[in-house]
């Protein structure tokens, strides 16, 4: 992990922000197909060329920052911002800078973060497969818990005599959907002829749950069924598992959950097999205040 900086703009503002690792990271996480890249020189500050490999880099460590931009505004905001990066740590150069021992620390450390970052990105990148995502997906689904749905129509009415016609007319023969569209004091349902989808139990009303449960697909309410809301005449029209998602929706979430205990399983297996001592207390820090009152 490097030092995060933010870019927030297009201007000259942020651009002398960018911090001076890039060049750095280039060097040291650069794969061969970069590398075989640094021929191309997108840019030039006092002679010294500014590389292909090096925006590469760039690119990796700032494409959430840049986001949906268009290809060739983020080459240009990039290439613009190592422009000015090279500018500036020339100027610290000439000065001394990378002589200092603070500096040098720095340089140590970023060397580590960065070599940690490259071997554990090698070995999830080995084993977080797109098959053992799909592994996990479906041992995953196996273990999810069997849900019936149904799925409901209902004729919502404010007195129980205008539900009890509303049955009457279904009795002769009546279109369910028809009369929904016609009678339902439920705007939201009452232009999808009532539909309500499909439903689990519990995500109903109690008195919706009660009275569809021994309806057969087809099947309505004999009589009107009272809730909070006014008198409902209700309908089944089928009954199912409720499905799973879909790999392609949950994948993102399964990878990065894989790819989080697989590098906590590396860093904890090398830790076992190293001679560590810690020399001051375990603290375990406060927990952060999410805004709730727990």
């Amino acid at each position: 992990m490097h030092e995060t900086i933010t870019i927030s703009g297009f201007g000259s503002a942020w651009r002398g922000m960018i911090a001076a690792t890039i060049v750095f990271a280039a060097a040291m996480t650069a794969s061969p197909s970069v590398l075989a890249q640094q021929e191309e020189i997108v840019a030039r500050v006092d002679g010294q060329d500014i590389t292909a490999s090096e925006l590469a880099v760039a690119e990796e460590m700032y494409a959430q920052q840049l986001g949906s931009m268009p290809d060739d505004a983020r080459r240009s905001v990039l290439i613009d911002a190592l422009i000015d990066l090279r500018i500036v740590a020339n100027e610290a150069r000439e000065r001394g800078i990378a002589g200092e021992e603070s500096f040098k620390r720095k340089m140590a450390f970023l060397e580590e973060q960065t070599l940690r970052s490259a071997f554990i990105g090698e070995q999830i990148t080995a084993s977080v497969t797109e098959e053992a995502v799909r592994t996990a997906y479906e041992a995953q689904i196996a273990r999810m818990p069997r849900v019936e749905e149904t799925r409901i129509r209902h004729i919502l009415l404010d007195a129980k005599e205008a539900a009890t016609a509303v049955i009457e007319a279904l009795n002769g023969g009546e279109d369910f959907a028809a009369l929904a569209r016609e009678h339902s004091k439920d705007v939201v349902s009452k232009p999808k002829g009532g539909d309500l989808g499909f439903v689990a139990t519990g995500q109903s009303l109690p008195e919706i749950d009660a009275a569809v449960a021994n309806l057969q697909d087809g099947e309505y309410t004999a009589k009107p069924v009272r809730s909070s809301f006014g008198f409902h005449v209700l309908k089944v029209e089928e009954r199912r598992q409720q499905p799973a998602p879909e790999f392609e929706t949950v994948a993102p979430q399964m990878r990065q959950s894989l790819q989080a205990a697989e590098q906590q399983r590396i860093i904890g297996e090398l830790r076992a097999k190293a001679q560590v001592e810690k020399l001051v207390p375990d603290v375990t820090p406060p927990a952060e205040d999410d805004g709730h009152d727990h």
